[in-house]
């Protein structure tokens, strides 16, 4: 008797094989994209991005947060107006009391929007694309994130939310997240995400089934020793693999990482924590329950290798595959039809 999980496995490769372009070769035709990120509109990766999709030749809209909304994952201020800004832009180069959108703000082409990522590409998608092409973009790609965003550290992150808003558009869309956000190894960055939207570009139009889309994490890069050429990429799955976990505290300052980033270990304040997942990034100072994932295919394991930037395959939904669907109706066969 053939098991369920060969059956399944065969579909997956048919379905993989069916999927593949007849064309190897990306035709170079532009492509208008809408560039998003969580971190703002003024970090070196959003920035250098841009520019070297500008020299690429295609048609580029930046509308990204007014500032740092990283971890809101797909949080959405439904029904509320947006209001002038109370601070300075996240880079500092625009004031408080700035209008809630921005018409072009350090450089042409270049928006933000006073709210969380989902609004500022939802503003890209619905209102500055539509003005300027009277159409929905070809192509979303949300970062590069300043920090990687893999394995369970997915579902909060702004970057994705911002990637998964674009697909339930119906339009194709790339989450890229890097190591940091340091200036030259933006560059390198910069030429590698240019390299792999060429590689989809087919006839002007991105070569990914619908509502799929990619989430893409970048190793640690040295810019000013290392180039693209340096770096390969690698098929992954996101697994449960990951380099953080968030923690509750009851006192938020007991967080080793808290402490780091400022928080009095005497807070004495309630609070949700990020703390180190991995043994490389030292020992983890508590359990942040992530489930053992010794898988090399998981992105956070194929990145240690250094030289691999991993490329897993997003839904824009929590549908599960066809085994677990399997499994699930196995469990409740005398209840559902």
């Amino acid at each position: 008797m053939i098991r369920i999980q060969s059956i399944a496995s065969a579909l997956f490769v048919a379905v993989a094989i069916a999927l593949v372009p007849v064309s190897a070769q990306a035709d170079g035709d532009p492509l208008r994209i809408v560039l998003t990120n969580d971190d703002g509109f003024e970090t070196h990766n959003i920035q250098a991005l841009f520019n070297a999709l500008q020299a690429a030749g295609h048609d580029v809209i930046m509308s990204a947060p007014y500032g740092n909304q990283s971890g809101t994952s797909a949080a959405v201020d439904f029904l509320q107006p947006m209001l002038p800004t109370s601070e300075p832009s996240e880079g500092g180069l625009l004031p408080p009391g700035s209008f809630p959108i921005g018409e072009t703000t350090i450089a042409p082409d270049q928006y933000y929007a006073a709210g969380k990522p989902v609004a500022a590409v939802l503003y890209g998608i619905d209102v500055l694309a539509q003005a300027r092409w009277g159409s929905k973009p070809d192509l979303v790609l949300s970062g590069p994130n300043d920090g990687n965003n893999v394995g369970l550290v997915t579902t909060g992150s702004g970057t994705v939310g911002a990637t998964v808003t674009a697909l339930n558009k119906g339009i194709p869309a790339i989450a890229l997240s890097a190591d940091d956000d340091e200036e030259l190894a933006a560059e390198v960055i910069a030429d590698l995400t240019v390299e792999l939207v060429e590689e989809l570009n087919h006839n002007g139009r991105i070569a990914l089934p619908p509502l799929t889309g990619l989430n893409v994490n970048f190793p640690p890069i040295d810019g000013e020793t290392q180039t693209a050429d340096d770096f390969r990429f690698k098929m992954t799955k996101i697994g449960t693999a990951s380099n953080i976990g968030v923690v509750f505290y009851e006192n938020l300052g007991d967080g080793i990482l808290a402490q780091i980033f400022g928080i009095p270990p005497d807070i004495g304040l309630p609070g949700v924590g990020v703390e180190a997942a991995d043994d490389r990034l030292g020992p983890p100072p508590v359990d942040v329950g992530h489930p053992v994932d010794d898988d090399p295919r998981s992105e956070w394991n194929a990145l240690a290798a250094g030289d691999v930037v991993t490329v897993s395959v997003i839904d824009s939904t929590y549908e599960a595959g066809l085994l677990k669907k399997f499994k699930v109706r196995r469990a409740l066969r005398h209840l559902v039809h």
